[in-house]
């Protein structure tokens, strides 16, 4: 383990996922976070990160002189961004090809993803997009880090992984439902990622967490019996039918919108993407985020008082 100070820039600490990550860099003893804002950012995204130590820096991900300056000095940069072509593809070799001018040490790219090294050129766009921007770190000749977690638990059990509704009672599926999938929340991928800036042994590799691996079935069944309620399940085809769906869904704007959810669940139940090693011993000392354990969380205020409470969206 690398005790020494660590300058990390974090690019995309303002959504969901970078402000977890956020703090979880924060909380690790010699790390000097340093966040990449937009110019003219309204300061409620930022969330008072200011406030907690941060350096908050002035770039954005499509003028390469802006990156040239926010990387100076740094000794990790950190992806976290979302969204379309213009930004998983082109603003992250921008910002890699500004950080080996720069001389900073390791690149984490945006991620936190299935197994896209496994997938043929067009089974899935948005991560083709991972896996164009794997290559160009690689051939940088810089340190990487390559984070594979399977989907989001947080976005994979919500209705922009277009299978589960349950806070209107609703599941839609492919094939029998009992096509396994990996899941690890947020939280604990934060945590991870964190760890990793600082420890050498995570250089070079490529790095598979899982949290939890279950079935649509699986996520019915443990919700019906915390809620008492019956889900509406409904078959839309067989894996074959999904697996067209994406083909179809590969138009460069249906890619650029849903690459802002990052669902990463239906290549899964379409059989592929799957982690083949997670890191087990590096990641069971961390007692991740179980299915079980998110659900009952989501659900307690309703639990608590079934009969004055809606079912509640997820967190």
């Amino acid at each position: 383990m690398d005790t020494e100070a660590t300058h990390v820039l974090l690019v995309g600490g303002t959504g969901r996922f970078g402000h977890q990550l956020a703090s979880a860099l924060l909380s690790r003893p010699g790390i000097h976070l340093h966040v990449l804002v937009r110019p003219h950012t309204r300061p409620e995204s930022l969330e008072g990160l200011a406030d907690q130590g941060v350096t908050l820096v002035e770039g954005s991900l499509q003028v390469a002189r802006s990156l040239d300056s926010a990387v100076e000095g740094m000794d990790v940069v950190v992806s976290a961004v979302r969204g379309g072509h213009d930004v998983m593809v082109e603003g992250q070799l921008r910002l890699l090809h500004a950080a080996r001018r720069k001389g900073v040490m390791r690149f984490i790219p945006s991620d936190y993803s299935p197994d896209y090294f496994a997938l043929r050129e067009g089974e899935d766009p948005r991560l083709d997009w991972h896996r164009h921007v794997a290559e160009a770190v690689v051939d940088s000749g810089m340190r990487y880090t390559f984070v594979l977690c399977g989907a989001f638990m947080e976005v994979a059990l919500s209705p922009a992984a277009h299978v589960f509704d349950l806070e209107r009672g609703h599941v839609a599926y492919w094939g029998t439902g009992d096509e396994p999938f990996d899941v690890t929340s947020m939280n604990d991928v934060a945590r991870f990622v964190a760890e990793a800036v600082t420890d050498r042994r995570a250089e070079n590799r490529r790095v598979e967490l899982v949290g939890d691996v279950v079935t649509v079935n699986d996520v019915a069944r443990r919700y019906e019996a915390l809620t008492g309620r019956q889900l509406q399940r409904v078959c839309r085809g067989t894996v074959e039918d999904l697996r067209r769906h994406l083909a179809r869904a590969s138009a460069p704007v249906d890619a650029a919108r849903e690459g802002l959810v990052q669902p990463h669940l239906l290549i899964q139940l379409a059989g592929r993407g799957r982690l083949q090693d997670p890191d087990a011993d590096a990641f069971a000392r961390r007692h991740p985020l179980s299915v079980r354990e998110y659900l009952e969380a989501m659900l307690r205020p309703w639990m608590a008082s079934p009969g004055e409470a809606s079912l509640p969206a997820h967190p």
